[in-house]
This record gives structure tokens, C-alpha cells and sequence, in this order.
């Protein structure tokens, strides 16, 4: 049987794990009350917590409501350009008048001898404001409304973002059916906002992504699989929670990794699931914590690395005692990397690290970068082997000798 977990980025799961309350004020949001701070919504996460996945669940929401759902990428060349392609795309299909027709020529004889053809009245068309007001209209006018939303927010061009939310603030202002979902990674997104040309976005209802406790987590595998023809225990369940960490991405990927190991056995077994944690451990480096940290600046790293001398949180005076560092420097880097996503405060004075496995890739990545030496050397000299190929034979030795000798002569 297919393995029913879908452990890729973006990637919509069987079971949604603890994002209840974000769809449900969502859902309630659309249903009737224009008014509602839920209706422009911004999603924000450090990568595999299920930013794309949240969008994707509340655009569903939207269509299965009867709205219109624009869905804008982050990379095309002109986000405003791509909106009113859209919405004139939407136009032609739904608007009743978007054909119309017009007189060519008629004679003067005869009534027979009219004249029409076939109008596309949005070829060349009205403007993006002017197009999305008709379409939020027409969507409306069926009980829905009209959702833009943006993936990957924080990579949009600034100028172009400000632009389309402009026109979407102008649908609110004069009372059309609007919603409006931006998604993604918290560090970007903070950096976005502080921008001069992002008020609008300031004003949104943020929903903040992390990680489930283990009891959800280990409920959203047993339900995977009890869609299937395959069973897990309590025990196996709870375990497979314990080593997601909660974490969106990874129940997704040892729930699929258990399946696997299971072979085929109408159970997935304990040792099935015990078996995940060290693939799940490659899987976060390679494609989570290896990319944050490739580049990293070196002060960054620095502090990373000096708390992994503790197991539990690091007191941040120690960290400093460690780097050789007075407060101030590393207080600095303590701000930077919670920005980053990377740890995060675990009670005064303390801070830990906030995405599971950071630790052991910080390990894994000191064995594939090793430090280099404080003082290499940069003598060169030749090896005994090589000295021994390139030193004269004994024959050769003899020859020069009698040479010199009759030289000296």
C-alpha cells in the first residue's frame, strides 16, 4: 500500500497536527463577518513548521465557502502584473457580460444584412482596481468573496508588494468580500515590517508556527495510519511523537520512515519507529539546519558551538566566559540568533536551542568542517622517499667522482 505520509515542504499532510484554532478563526472569519482582523491573516515560521501547508488549508477553506482564490508567486517578474493577468483570466470565465457583441456594418436594404462580431470586453481591459472590484462583486454576489494570498512574502520586491496591498486596501475601504493570507520564515517577515512601505501588513492578525507537543504529534501518525490497512500501538505512537519533536516536518518524515521500515507487517513495531531517529537526524541537517547554517557568520557559529559543551539550556554568562566575550558582545549574537530561529530563550539568562537536532547537526557538520590549525605550516620540505628517488645511484656517484678528481688534476 502507498505510504500515506507526506514528508516534503509544502506538502499537504492526511493529518493536520495543532493548527485547529488558526483554520477555525479563519473559516469563521469568511463565513460573515467582513469585519474581522482574521481576514488578513500573515503566517510566519522557521522552515518545516507548515507555513505553506496553513495557506493551503485556508485557501481550501475559501473555494469549499465559494471564494475566489488569487494565488500570487513570489517569483514572477511583476507581482501586478501577474494579479491583473489573473483576475482577467477569472473575469472571462465567470463574468456573464465578459463577451459581448458589436456592430460591424448593416445595409441599407435589407435588415438581413447586419453586421456583428464577438467583443472580448476584457481584452486590453479596465484597470487591475477596477478588474478586481468586478471580480470580488460577481464573487460576492454568490455569498463569497475574493482571497489573494502570498507565499514566501518575505521575498517579494518591496515597491510591488506595497503596490498590491494598496489595491487591496482600497476593496476594503469601499466594503467588497476581501481576504488577504501572506506566509512566511519569522525572521524575514520581522524584517519586512519594519520597512516603511509595509503598514497594512503591520495591522494583520499574526499566527505564529512551531512545534506540537508530542501527544498531538503522535496522534497525527496513529490517525495517518489508521486510514490504512496497518495499525501502530500506543507505545510505538508515542515514541514516533518523542523523536518528531512536534515538529510538522518530521512527524511527517518518521511516520513515512516507520512505514517503510515496517516492511509490509500489518503493525508498525516499536523498533520500527526507534529506527527513524538517526535518518531523521541526516534528514533535519541536510536539508534544514545545513542550508541555515552554510554561511553563517563566523560570530554566529562561534556562539552556537560554544553551547554544546552543555546538555540542557546555557546559562548566556557562560557562554560568555567561553567566547572570552563581555555581555555586551554577546548579547549581540544572542539577539541575532533568535532572530535567526536558531535558539531561543529558555528563562532568565539562559537560552537554548530552538529547532530539534541543531545540536547533533552542529556535531555532524564540526566532523565534515574540521577547524583548522591556530598556526599552520607553511615550510616546504622534501620527504625522505623522495629525497632517497631523486638522490644519485652508486654508479653515478663513482662517474662524478673520477671527474672531479681529474678536474682537480
Amino acid at each position: 500500500m502507498e505510504n500515506p505520509f507526506r514528508p516534503s515542504f509544502g506538502a499537504v499532510p492526511i493529518a493536520l497536527a495543532g493548527r485547529s484554532f488558526a483554520l477555525d478563526a479563519f473559516e469563521h472569519a469568511l463565513e460573515d463577518h467582513p469585519g474581522s482582523e482574521q481576514r488578513s491573516t500573515l503566517i510566519s515560521g522557521a522552515r518545516g513548521t507548515g507555513k505553506t501547508v496553513l495557506l493551503t488549508e485556508m485557501e481550501m477553506i475559501a473555494q469549499d465557502q465559494g471564494w475566489e482564490v488569487l494565488r500570487l508567486h513570489t517569483a514572477a517578474a511583476s507581482l501586478g502584473e501577474e494579479l491583473r493577468e489573473l483576475v482577467l483570466e477569472r473575469l472571462r470565465e465567470v463574468d456573464p457580460d465578459a463577451e459581448g457583441t458589436r456592430l460591424t456594418g448593416a445595409g441599407i436594404a435589407s435588415i438581413g444584412s447586419v453586421r456583428t462580431e464577438t467583443v472580448d470586453r476584457y481584452s486590453g481591459g479596465p484597470s487591475t482596481a477596477t478588474a478586481l472590484a468586478r471580480l470580488a462583486e460577481l464573487a460576492g454576489a454568490s455569498g463569497g468573496g475574493l482571497l489573494l494570498s502570498v507565499d514566501e512574502v518575505q521575498s517579494v520586491d518591496l515597491d510591488q508588494l506595497a503596490g498590491v496591498t494598496q489595491l487591496y486596501q482600497d476593496l476594503v475601504r469601499t466594503g467588497r468580500p476581501v481576504a488577504f493570507i501572506g506566509a512566511g520564515i519569522r525572521s524575514g517577515i520581522e524584517a519586512l515590517l519594519a520597512q516603511g512601505k509595509t503598514t497594512f501588513l503591520r495591522r494583520a492578525h499574526r499566527v505564529e508556527l512551531g512545534a506540537v507537543d508530542v501527544g498531538t504529534a503522535a496522534e497525527a501518525i496513529r490517525l495517518t495510519i489508521a486510514g490504512t490497512d496497518r495499525s501502530i500501538g500506543p507505545e510505538a505512537a508515542v515514541v514516533a511523537g518523542e523523536i518528531s519533536c512536534g515538529y510538522p516536518y518530521l512527524i511527517q518524515y518518521v511516520g513515512a520512515q516507520a512505514w517503510e521500515n515496517s516492511q509490509g507487517a500489518a503493525e508498525i513495531a516499536l523498533e520500527d519507529v526507534r529506527r527513524t531517529r538517526d535518518s531523521a537526524i541526516r534528514q533535519m541537517h541536510m536539508n534544514v539546519h545545513g542550508p541555515a547554517l552554510r554561511g553563517i557568520a563566523a560570530g554566529k557559529l562561534a556562539y552556537l558551538e560554544a553551547m554544546l559543551e552543555d546538555e540542557g539550556p546555557s546559562s548566556t554568562a557562560e557562554i560568555g566566559r567561553r567566547l572570552g566575550r563581555d555581555h555586551g558582545y554577546q548579547s549581540v549574537y544572542r539577539r541575532r540568533l533568535i532572530e535567526d530561529d536558531l535558539i531561543q530563550p529558555a528563562g532568565r539568562g539562559y537560552v537554548e536551542f530552538s529547532l530539534p537536532y541543531l545540536r547533533e547537526s552542529l556535531l555532524l557538520r564540526r566532523q565534515e568542517h574540521p577547524a583548522p590549525d591556530a598556526a599552520p605550516d607553511v615550510t616546504v620540505r622534501r620527504t625522505r622517499s623522495g629525497a632517497r628517488q631523486s638522490a644519485p645511484s652508486a654508479a653515478a656517484r663513482t662517474a662524478t667522482s673520477r671527474t672531479d678528481r681529474k678536474k682537480a688534476r
